[in-house]
């Protein structure tokens, strides 16, 4: 068994440079602007309802802010989420944490929610119409919540906390393997979980695009062999004796590896 790797300051330090590459903050900048531009659809498809704007029949127009609003508010958050992987906030403020990696999905809330309520107080539109487009405004608030909300968030202490473990890598320091099926990387060229991988499912690369490609936590075998227990699959544990083989699980091909 190889000497256990623990985290220590100077590691830490010498390694948290290792990020994956790109301009988060045009990312950030460009999702805020679309989350405007999506608001500004809300208001004014909002006041076509009131009236305010006076047209012949303003059901296409408000149809049209609906489905504009929606592109808008899930573009924006694909590169909010896309800006979160690049440059990882700290989960050491988990409120802010939260609010950064789920920003996306508050702005859905904020960007649907008021038209949908003036939609059913609307006494403007007649029952039917007003039916079938509050039901369209449902869909697409349930449609840019559930596009927008980051189900796997990753924070700066996960990626730190990866190169530290792939600093044993028998691929090279750095150095990891994964399935593009899974949501594990290995450093262990005689993991039996890596070694059911199907070859046209293989990636090998170095940690930061590992991180890019959401695989963050390290095979609970591998993190075994080399005496590991943080930053790994699960509860952060390398005993895996009651836990079954990675693949073993999947019968249609797919590694869970």
């Amino acid at each position: 068994m190889s000497e256990k790797k623990t985290s220590t300051p100077e590691t830490t330090e010498k390694k948290a440079y290792v990020k994956p590459s790109g301009n988060p903050g045009s990312f950030r900048a460009i999702a805020i602007v679309l989350w405007v531009l999506a608001i500004a659809c809300e208001v004014v498809g909002i006041l076509f309802i009131l009236q305010v704007i006076v047209v012949g029949n303003s059901l296409p127009f408000v149809i049209g802010a609906l489905i504009l609003d929606l592109i808008l508010v899930v573009v924006g958050s694909f590169l909010w989420k896309r800006a979160n992987k690049i440059d990882p906030p700290s989960e050491k403020n988990k409120a802010e944490f939260f609010i950064k990696t789920q920003l996306g999905a508050i702005i859905a809330v904020i960007a649907f929610f008021p038209i949908l309520i003036f939609l059913l107080t609307d006494k403007n539109m007649d029952k039917k119409t007003k039916t079938w487009v509050s039901i369209l405004a449902g869909v697409c608030l349930l449609l840019a919540v559930g596009l927008s909300i980051d189900y796997n968030p990753v924070s700066s202490e996960d990626l730190e906390q990866m190169v530290i473990n792939s600093e044993s890598s028998d691929f090279g320091e750095g150095i990891v393997k994964w399935s593009k099926n899974s949501k594990v990387y290995h450093t262990w060229s005689d993991c039996s979980a890596l070694n059911r991988i199907q070859d046209d499912n293989l990636r090998e690369g170095s940690v930061k695009e590992a991180f890019e490609a959401s695989k963050v936590r390290m095979c609970r075998f591998c993190a075994g062999h080399f005496d590991i227990t943080d930053g790994v699959e699960g509860a952060d544990s390398a005993d895996d004796s009651d836990e079954p083989a990675d693949d073993e699980e999947e019968d249609d091909g797919e590694e869970e590896a």
